[in-house]
């Protein structure tokens, strides 16, 4: 078979095989072309897209170290930067005081959410973090962040477990939804593999919640503080 092939290509005319090796590299230099134009548009358009800043009431009643918390917001900031959302953090006191800032007096909107650090854990559902009330509020267990890190024998990667832990029931306001991924920083359980991927750094995000986390922050950023929806007191 592969010598008749060679025969048949050997009977072409000179000419002909000629043009027929032009039209091929001049069809390549095209597809490469249309690559290389897709790309550039596409790095062009994720650049255009800036990031969204969010504001988040931070309540701290369970007294959690400071140096924990600062570590903690860094590693939320960090997951969801990686979908267009940076966050800024407002640590609000336990109860509301004279030198409060005027968002901590005003208590967390569907604008400026609230996130607070409890002790206890939820009577309900024992095996649960923390549990989110969609559009205003975060409520983390640190008590139980802090066990699960006890049982696995990994108390200095608390922070880091307690930041993806903040990060994934934001996840749930800004995606306005309870639902969750099969794969992720918001599927539902974390087992041992997924806590290895945690504190290697690849827990994110999936590509379409990014776009629909960002599309939501732009929404929150957009209304104008003194339009936001009726606060709830801290």
């Amino acid at each position: 078979m592969k010598s008749a092939l060679t025969s048949v290509h050997r009977n072409v005319p000179v000419r002909m095989r000629r043009r027929a090796v032009t039209f091929s590299r001049i069809s390549r230099t095209l597809a490469t072309l249309a690559v290389l134009s897709a790309t550039i548009f596409s790095i062009n358009s994720r650049a255009d897209e800036s990031p969204v800043t969010i504001t988040i009431l931070l309540y701290n009643y369970a007294e959690v170290p400071l140096s924990t918390v600062a570590i903690a917001e860094g590693e939320a900031s960090k997951i969801l930067a990686s979908a267009g959302a940076q966050v800024e953090w407002v640590h609000c006191p336990r109860m509301t005081a004279p030198n409060a800032s005027e968002l901590c007096r005003g208590g967390w909107t569907p604008q400026t959410p609230g996130l607070r650090l409890i002790t206890g854990t939820n009577k309900f559902r024992d095996a649960e973090f923390a549990h989110t009330s969609i559009p205003v509020l975060v409520t983390v267990y640190y008590e139980k962040v802090l066990r699960r890190a006890q049982r696995d024998n990994s108390t200095p990667e608390v922070p880091v477990l307690l930041g993806c832990v903040m990060a994934h029931e934001l996840g749930h306001l800004l995606l306005q939804s309870p639902s969750h991924s099969s794969r992720g920083i918001m599927q539902p359980q974390w087992s041992a593999m997924q806590i290895r991927q945690m504190f290697m750094g690849k827990f994110q995000f999936s590509h379409e919640e990014a776009i629909r986390i960002q599309s939501q922050a732009r929404i929150l950023a957009s209304l104008p503080r003194s339009t936001a929806q009726q606060s709830v007191a801290p």
